[in-house]
C-alpha cells in the first residue's frame, strides 16, 4: 500500500474518531441544554401545585370557621368560604391545564389525582355546607369531625402530585436541588399548621375538651412541625446570607412559631383541662390562619429565586451549547486544512523516497500510538492523540466518582442527620420490609418506642446544644446494647423507636428494661464538661402476623403514654391497664 493511500485512510479513521467525540460533545450539551430549557416550564407547574395545594389548605380555614358560625356571623364567613372556593377551583383549573397541555405529563398519575380531588371537592364541600346552615343547638359532632377529615383527606394527594413534579424540575435541572428542599419543607410546613389548626375545629363548635385522640394527632402534627423547622432552616443555610431570605425566615419564626404556636398551646392546654376556650371557630380563623402567611411568602420567594436561577442556567447551558458547536465547526474545517498541509508538507515529499516510506509504513504501524521520535508534525500529532485519550479516560473517571456521590447522597438521605441513626422514613420502609416477612413465616415482631423523660426542662435549663448532646448520647448508648439485626430510628423530637426481629413481648420487655436501666445509670456530657442524667420511658408491643405495622406502633405509643403517666423512668407493656384517659401534651 502506497504511502499516500495510508495517510488517506488514516486521515479517514482520524477525522471520524474526531467527529465521533465532537459529536458526542454536542449531543451532551444539547441534552443539557434541552433540559435546562425544560426546567422553566417544569418549574412553573411545580408552581401552580404547590399554589393549588396551599389554596385547598387554606380553604380549611373559612370551612371550618363557617361549620362553627354564628346566626349573625354566618353571611361574613359564607363570603370568605366562597371566595375560597373560587380561588381552590381555579388554582386547581390552571394546575390541570398546565398538566393537560404538557405532551408526557397528559398520560401521568398527577393528572389522574388532580381530577380525583376536583371530582372530592363537591360532596365535602356539600357537607359543610350542610352542618353551617344548621342551628348551632343541632351541629353533631361526628359531622364536623367528618367534614375536616374530607377536606384533609384530599391533601395528601395534592402532596404527592407536588412532589411528581419537584422530581421533573430536579431532573431537568439537578442545580435546583437544595432550592426544591427548602420549597418542599416550606410548603410541608404550611400544610401540617394547616392540619394542626383544623383538628382543634370539633372541639370549639362543641364547646368540648379535645379528646385523647385528639391529643395524640396534634402532638403528632407539633412532632412534624418541628421536624420541618429544623429541616427548612438546615435548608436555608445558604440563603440567609442574603438579607431578603433572612428576613423572611426571621418573620416565619416570630409570626408562626411564636404568635401562631403560643396560640396553639393556649387551645391545647385549655382543651386538655376544661374545654371552656371562650373562643369560636371564627376567632381561630381570622387569628391563626394569618399567622400562616409567612410560611408562604417564605415559600414564594424560594419559587422566585429558584426561576431566576432556572431561566439564568437555560441561558448559560444554551450559550454553552451554541459555542461547542461553534468549536467543533472551526475545529472540522482545522482539520481537514490540517491534513491537507501535512499531505503537502509531509508526505508527498515522503513518497520522493519511496523505499524508505515503505519501510517505515511495513515496520512501525501498529494499533497503539508510537512514541514519536521526533520532534516535527509527525510527532506533534501524536502527541494530541495521547492527550484526547486521556481526556476520554478522565471523563470517564469523572462520571464514575458522580456515581459515587449519588449511592452517598441516597444513603445519607436515610439518615437523621443529628444523631446518626436511621430517620422515620427509613424506619417505616425497613419496618415495613420486616413485617411482611413476620407474616409470611409466622414469626413474632416487637416494636420499642421510647423518649426521654422531661427533655424540654433540659432544653430550658441547659440551652438546645445541650439537648442535641443527650439526643446524641442516647442513640449512641441504645446503638451498642442492641442486636445486629434491631433496627433503631430517631421517631420524632426526643423520641426512639426501636424494632426487634423474631422477638416476643417478653423478650421484647426484658431488652426495654435493660436500656431504660443503662440510660438511668448513665452520665451524659454537654457543653462545658458538665455531665448530667436522663431517664426514659418505653412503651412496648409486639404481635405475630398481626393487622400491621402501623397498629403494632400505636400500641406501643399507648404503652408509652402509660410509662409516662405512672411516673416515667419505665418500661409498660401493650395491653396492660386498658382505658387509661387523656395524652402527655
Amino acid at each position: 500500500m502506497s504511502l499516500n493511500r495510508l495517510f488517506r485512510l488514516i486521515s479517514i479513521a482520524l477525522l471520524l474518531l474526531f467527529l465521533a467525540f465532537a459529536v458526542s460533545l454536542v449531543w451532551t450539551e444539547w441534552n443539557s441544554y434541552r433540559n435546562g430549557a425544560n426546567s422553566v416550564p417544569a418549574l412553573r407547574t411545580f408552581r401552580l401545585a404547590l399554589v393549588a395545594l396551599e389554596k385547598l389548605s387554606a380553604e380549611r380555614g373559612p370551612a371550618n370557621a363557617y361549620m362553627g358560625a354564628s346566626a349573625s356571623q354566618r353571611e361574613a364567613v359564607a363570603d370568605k368560604l366562597k371566595n375560597a372556593r373560587a380561588e381552590t377551583d381555579a388554582a386547581l383549573a390552571a394546575l390541570r391545564q398546565a398538566l393537560q397541555s404538557h405532551a408526557r405529563l397528559r398520560q401521568s398519575w398527577s393528572l389522574d389525582k388532580v381530577k380525583t380531588v376536583q371530582q372530592a371537592l363537591e360532596p365535602a364541600r356539600a357537607a359543610i355546607d350542610r352542618i353551617g346552615r344548621q342551628p348551632e343547638a343541632e351541629r353533631n359532632n361526628v359531622y364536623v369531625l367528618s367534614a375536616v377529615g374530607g377536606m384533609v383527606d384530599m391533601i395528601p394527594l395534592m402532596i404527592r402530585v407536588a412532589s411528581e413534579l419537584s422530581s421533573e424540575v430536579d431532573h431537568a435541572d439537578p442545580e435546583l436541588r437544595e432550592g426544591l428542599a427548602a420549597i418542599r419543607a416550606a410548603a410541608s410546613l404550611r400544610e401540617y399548621a394547616g392540619q394542626v389548626g383544623s383538628r382543634f375545629t370539633p372541639a370549639l363548635i362543641a364547646h368540648r375538651k379535645l379528646t385523647q385522640d385528639e391529643v395524640i394527632e396534634i402532638g403528632r402534627l407539633y412532632g412534624r412541625i418541628e421536624l420541618l423547622r429544623g429541616l427548612l432552616n438546615t435548608q436555608m443555610v445558604s440563603y440567609v446570607q442574603r438579607p431578603e431570605f433572612a428576613r423572611a425566615l426571621e418573620l416565619v419564626d416570630k409570626q408562626y412559631f411564636d404568635n401562631g404556636f403560643q396560640f396553639l398551646d393556649f387551645l391545647l392546654q385549655t382543651g386538655v383541662a376544661s374545654g371552656d376556650y371562650g373562643l369560636t371557630s371564627v376567632d381561630l380563623f381570622r387569628f391563626y390562619v394569618p399567622q400562616m402567611k409567612s410560611i408562604t411568602d417564605l415559600r414564594d420567594l424560594l419559587l422566585d429565586d429558584m426561576m431566576e436561577q432556572a431561566e439564568r442556567h437555560n441561558r448559560r447551558a444554551r450559550n454553552y451549547l451554541l459555542l461547542v458547536i461553534a468549536v467543533t465547526v472551526v475545529a472540522c474545517l482545522f482539520f481537514q486544512v490540517l491534513m491537507v498541509l501535512i499531505r503537502r508538507r509531509v508526505v508527498q515529499p515522503l513518497v520522493l523516497a519511496t523505499d524508505l516510506v515503505s519501510g517505515l509504513v511495513e515496520g512501525r504501524l501498529d494499533q497503539e500510538i508510537p512514541q514519536p521520535r521526533y520532534e516535527d508534525e509527525i510527532s506533534a500529532m501524536m502527541r494530541a492523540l495521547k492527550v484526547l485519550r486521556q481526556r476520554m479516560r478522565e471523563r470517564n473517571s469523572l462520571a464514575r466518582e458522580r456515581e459515587a456521590l449519588i449511592t452517598q447522597l441516597q444513603t445519607s438521605s436515610n439518615t437523621d442527620f443529628l444523631t446518626g441513626v436511621l430517620n422515620r422514613r427509613a424506619f417505616f420502609t425497613h419496618g415495613q420490609q420486616q413485617m411482611t416477612v413476620a407474616k409470611r413465616y409466622g414469626r413474632e415482631l416487637a416494636v420499642v418506642l421510647f423518649d426521654i423523660d422531661h427533655f424540654k426542662q433540659i432544653n430550658d435549663s441547659y440551652g438546645h446544644q445541650a439537648g442535641d448532646a443527650i439526643l446524641r448520647g442516647v442513640a449512641q448508648s441504645v446503638s451498642q446494647l442492641l442486636r445486629k439485626v434491631d433496627v433503631l430510628a430517631r421517631y420524632g423530637g426526643e423520641e426512639f423507636i426501636i424494632l426487634l426481629p423474631e422477638s416476643s413481648l417478653l423478650q421484647a420487655a426484658a431488652a426495654s428494661e435493660k436500656l431504660r436501666a443503662a440510660l438511668a445509670a448513665g452520665e451524659f456530657e454537654i457543653d462545658g464538661g458538665r455531665r448530667i442524667r436522663v431517664t426514659a420511658s418505653f412503651g412496648v408491643a409486639a404481635e405475630n402476623g398481626g393487622p400491621g405495622l402501623e397498629h403494632l406502633i400505636k400500641q406501643a405509643d399507648i404503652a408509652l403514654y402509660r410509662a409516662k403517666k405512672l411516673g416515667r423512668n419505665r418500661v409498660k407493656l401493650a395491653g396492660e391497664e386498658e382505658g387509661v384517659e387523656g395524652a402527655p401534651s
